[in-house]
């Protein structure tokens, strides 16, 4: 640190003292915008300016500075604190010399796995096969490189039974945890993907680390090579898998926002989590929800990192909303996570969710949303119906409705009733492009018709002729 006070403070001193009151001003902007705690410099001098910096932002001032510079037009000076502060820990630029800016998600070919599940209480199993290439997994994100044929295959594991010897390590999960298996040939780098946000802090880049677990424990292996999506694995030993991250250094993560709503009731109920982009936590999630008779509303994730440990405020544009509690705090837990709950009596309107930082911050009264969806009554048909008058008019469609949609059931579930379970299982894994996976593994045929009805609407009747006619089976397209 006392390194770090000598080079910051000789660079400011070459500042003039117009510079230095535009660099003041500057600096408060970027750190309003990087959303850091305000350390008030504008009355300051270089000393307390530099003392403040290390005390509230320790070696993050440095890339602070140098955006702070970049911003005033200062490259020199830039490149003199970027060469002075010296480009320790992990490489990031060592990947995209070796295979020509392969960190573009655009190099990489990507695969659809096969998907196998047996039991629904197991994780199902994804498998792959590659010729010779760079490839990625479309499921998982996971990466490869094969100088051959190549077959392996994955389960997602929770973090669930590991979190406590994580913690005793100081580490916790920066990634989804993995068993992967070669079945075939040989794979030459594995590329395993995180959660972590690296653009805001390049110092992050040597906490990183990879959790190895074989039959004599755990161990936590360095790390050579980081990109902002992945850590690199040369030659891997595979077992059970996943990126860590040292504890105690303030990160922001790639996270999912999972609706749920309870069916077959008069009002509305949400429950809204906010959770780490884990697919074996969303998995948990999902299977506990739907043994209480709630069903998934799917939205968009967000599209920001978000900071872990931060305080995040749900709000509703519809005034009858209640929603607890008042604020949630964005943590990994993959035991039991907790959610917001939405209540809304009488839905008779489509209606906003707004996801914000809780603002902690005296200057900044009005966070920005980070995320934010509209949910329409076509969302949650099975819930939130409410009795109202109709006219005469009104009733005799409403009738003839309900009469087209019971036909259109009906019509759907004697042709599916002609499917074989293997040609039934095809027919579920052309749906997985619209509906999820965990809807339909143990799906029988009524709920498949349901969740298309919910998915399709009236057009449910078109998407199955358009399966069928992809399986070749023009005589029940005929039939419908």
């Amino acid at each position: 640190m006392a390194a770090f006070k000598e080079m910051l403070l000789e660079t400011l001193n070459d500042l003039s003292c117009q510079e230095f009151e535009k660099f003041k001003e500057v600096l408060e902007l970027t750190v309003f915008q990087e959303d850091l705690i305000d350390i008030s410099v504008r009355f300051s001098d270089t000393a307390e300016i530099v003392y403040l910096m290390l005390q509230n932002y320790g070696q993050q001032s440095v890339e602070l500075m140098m955006k702070t510079f970049k911003k005033m037009n200062r490259s020199d000076l830039v490149q003199r604190l970027d060469t002075s502060s010296g480009n320790k820990g992990p490489s990031r630029s060592s990947e995209s010399e070796a295979h020509g800016d392969i960190m573009d998600s655009s190099d990489w070919t990507k695969l659809e796995p096969e998907v196998n599940s047996t039991d629904a209480d197991e994780a199902p199993t994804y498998s792959l096969q590659s010729e010779a290439g760079t490839f990625e997994c479309s499921v998982s994100d996971l990466r490869w490189v094969c100088k051959e044929k190549v077959s392996f295959k994955y389960q997602f594991c929770s973090w669930e039974e590991h979190m406590e010897r994580m913690e005793i390590l100081q580490y916790m999960p920066a990634g989804p945890l993995m068993d992967i298996t070669v079945t075939a040939g040989k794979l030459n780098e594995v590329y395993l993907p995180h959660w972590i946000c690296t653009d805001d802090n390049p110092e992050i880049l040597d906490k990183f680390a990879v959790l190895h677990i074989d039959s004599c424990g755990d161990v936590v292996e360095k790390v050579s090579e980081v990109t902002s999506s992945h850590v690199k694995l040369s030659e891997p030993i595979f077992s059970p898998r996943a990126v860590l991250m040292k504890l105690g250094f303030p990160v922001k993560i790639k996270c999912n926002v999972l609706i749920y709503y309870q069916t077959n009731t008069t009002f509305l109920k949400l429950h809204v989590y906010l959770i780490p982009h884990d697919p074996a936590l969303e998995k948990t999630v999902d299977k506990k929800k739907s043994s209480k008779g709630y069903e998934i509303i799917e939205k968009p994730r967000p599209d920001k990192y978000l900071k872990m440990q931060q305080g995040f405020v749900l709000k509703s544009d519809i005034s009858t909303a209640k929603i607890s509690p008042q604020i949630l705090t964005l943590r990994y837990d993959s035991q039991d996570p907790n959610f917001y709950e939405v209540f809304i009596e009488n839905p008779d309107t489509n209606f906003n969710l707004t996801l914000s930082h809780s603002c902690t911050n005296k200057s900044k009264p009005v966070c920005e949303p980070v995320w934010t969806c509209e949910l329409r009554k076509v969302d949650y048909l099975k819930s939130g119906h409410f009795e109202e008058e109709h006219t005469v008019d009104e009733l005799s469609a409403l009738v003839h409705k309900t009469a087209t949609i019971t036909t259109v059931k009906e019509k759907l579930f004697r042709v599916l009733q002609r499917l074989r379970e293997e040609d039934f299982e095809h027919f579920k894994w052309f749906l997985e492009n619209k509906i999820a996976k965990s809807k339909l593994e143990k799906a029988n045929r009524t709920r498949v018709v349901d969740l298309m009805e919910q998915t399709y609407n009236q057009q449910a009747v078109e998407v199955t002729k358009m399966l069928f006619k992809k399986m070749d089976r023009n005589d029940l397209v005929k039939l419908l």
